[in-house]
């Protein structure tokens, strides 16, 4: 027996926190990758697992988040722009999110986990985050 969930709040939600985060990531308005690093950052949950190239990886906090974003952002030179992105509800509080970038010919695609915790909070949980580690190797900066 499976039990009915009303998933339309969670996709909304997930919609409008992607479409805020691809806005942090391909506006100009930030001086520099720092910045830009920063903000991405607070998108995250306190801890999240990221899975890369078949690794699994316990990432905690913010300084550690923007320590990696700013990393992948100074290996890539330039901001990306948005190809699309894609909604998946799991439940009533957790969605799955594909994002797909392009940059320098070449698209790349993530996917996150959404999560709506109960004391409010939001954000990604963690992810497949393959995408940059395939664009990197691809320009021979990693």
């Amino acid at each position: 027996m499976t039990i009915k969930q009303d998933t339309t709040d969670i996709i909304a939600v997930a919609e409008k926190f992607i479409q805020s985060y691809v806005a942090v990531l391909t506006t100009a308005s930030f001086k520099n990758s720092s910045e830009r690093a920063a903000k991405m950052a607070t998108y995250y949950l306190p801890a999240v697992v990221s899975l890369v190239n078949g690794s699994i990886t316990e990432i905690s906090g913010p300084s550690d988040f923007e320590k990696i974003i700013r990393a992948a952002l100074d290996r890539l030179g330039d901001l990306p722009e948005v190809a699309g992105y894609k909604v998946d509800a799991v439940s009533e509080n957790s969605a799955i999110i594909w994002l797909s970038l392009s940059t320098k010919g070449m698209e790349m695609s993530n996917v996150y986990f959404f999560r709506r915790m109960e004391d409010g909070a939001r954000g990604f949980e963690g992810g497949i985050f393959d995408g940059e580690v395939w664009l990197l190797s691809q320009l021979g900066k990693l």
